[in-house]
């Protein structure tokens, strides 16, 4: 979701906020709510979400090393969210992200061109998983990274997933040992897998068990993390101001609409998400959120604020709250970590750069550096996933 912070730039976060514009989904019916849905009230209350014990028992602060580790017992699927493929795109101008939107306009929603360019248009790229797959690979973890579209809608993003895996599942058929692979299979030969998610992406694997009925793999889990089922109040914030935006620029500054992704992402869709798309009652659903409070220099402060704001006074990671983040079994909140440290996002990119500047120190980066360790964080999931059997 870092494309929605460039977009709200254009924008003061003081400024009084308007009601909620419908007029401005009426070129995307193709995932919104149907009418009727839209008419009847829609409870912000599910089945599948376990009410939290008391705050203080979930925040994690500390992550105390392993005395000892096990590697799940099927294979792992990394799902990534919004703004990245298997990278993480920055843009470092509004202007920028509008001419990328106009162009994966022109090119038929073909987002591929994500990548391609990004050397070629003053875009910063960085592995979405920052040493993550990796370092769970060396722990003896099996591992999947899916690419998916960027922008694209939860359906279509599903469905690139659902090859993804297919084509994962293919190339360990291939690669691991027989004896391993039957200890993946269920009883239709089948291979086990878990979804690990970040932000959309636990929307994606959501939508992936619920609606794919023919797939060639059995979901086991879906562990999200800091994924907005209840919505963002960034996204109500961007939709709204865009709606704003086009009515004063000029067609050659602004896109004719935003990419699926963003509306999707508001409030009032996850709603409708959420009563159309149930849980499958034999796949394990576990969670996890973050929050910290920024100081002004932080990228999210601004959207830390409007989150803040809107939403009551919620704990939020800069993009999604705390209470949003939450599905199936909740298993803590991340203290003092931001929707980026939460895939190691900030060691990788500032810690390096700093290297090379005259002014790093010691003191820079333990002002910079996460409180925790996160690929310990992810070592803590896998091990859960083990002892839970899966």
């Amino acid at each position: 979701m870092i494309a929605a912070l460039e977009l709200m730039n254009y924008f003061s976060p003081l400024e009084s906020f308007v009601a909620f514009p419908t007029q401005a989904f009426s070129t995307l019916r193709s995932f919104w709510p149907p009418t009727g849905a839209r008419q009847q009230p829609l409870s912000d209350k599910y089945d599948t979400v376990v009410p939290p014990p008391s705050a203080e028992e979930l925040i994690i602060k500390s992550l105390p090393p392993l005395t000892t580790y096990k590697p799940p017992k099927y294979p792992i699927v990394l799902c990534h969210g919004l703004s990245g493929f298997d990278k993480l795109i920055l843009v470092p101008s509004v202007r920028q992200l509008v001419g990328l939107l106009q162009l994966s306009i022109r090119e038929q929603k073909n987002e591929s061109f994500m990548e391609d360019t990004a050397a070629d248009e003053g875009l910063l790229a960085l592995d979405y998983w920052v040493g993550v797959s990796k370092f769970l690979e060396s722990k003896g973890c099996t591992v999947i990274t899916a690419k998916v579209p960027s922008f694209g809608s939860i359906e279509d993003r599903a469905s690139v997933l659902d090859q993804c895996i297919n084509r994962g599942i293919e190339r360990l058929r291939q690669g691991a040992p027989d004896e391993v692979q039957r200890e993946w299979l269920d009883s239709d030969g089948k291979f086990k897998i878990n979804l690990i998610a970040h932000s959309m992406g636990g929307l994606d694997g959501r939508y992936l068990i619920s609606k794919k009925n023919d797939k060639n793999y059995h979901v086991m889990s879906l562990t999200t993390i800091a994924t907005p089922h209840r919505g963002s109040e960034m996204a109500d914030f961007v939709v709204e101001k865009f709606d704003s935006f086009k009515q004063t620029a000029s067609l050659d500054e602004v896109p004719l609409f935003l990419p699926p992704a963003f509306y999707q992402l508001t409030t009032y869709y996850m709603k409708y998400f959420n009563s159309v798309t149930p849980d499958d009652p034999n796949v394990s659903y576990f969670s996890y959120g973050s929050f910290f409070y920024p100081k002004w220099y932080n990228v999210f402060y601004p959207s830390w604020n409007i989150i803040f704001n809107r939403s009551g006074g919620e704990p939020n990671d800069g993009l999604v709250t705390v209470k949003s983040a939450q599905w199936g079994r909740y298993l803590g909140t991340l203290e003092k970590i931001d929707h980026l440290d939460i895939i190691n996002w900030r060691n990788k990119l500032q810690l390096e750069t700093l290297t090379n500047l005259e002014m790093y120190n010691k003191g820079i980066k333990k002002l910079l550096s996460p409180e925790l360790d996160v690929l310990d964080f992810y070592l803590a999931i896998t091990d859960m996933l083990a002892r839970n059997g899966l």
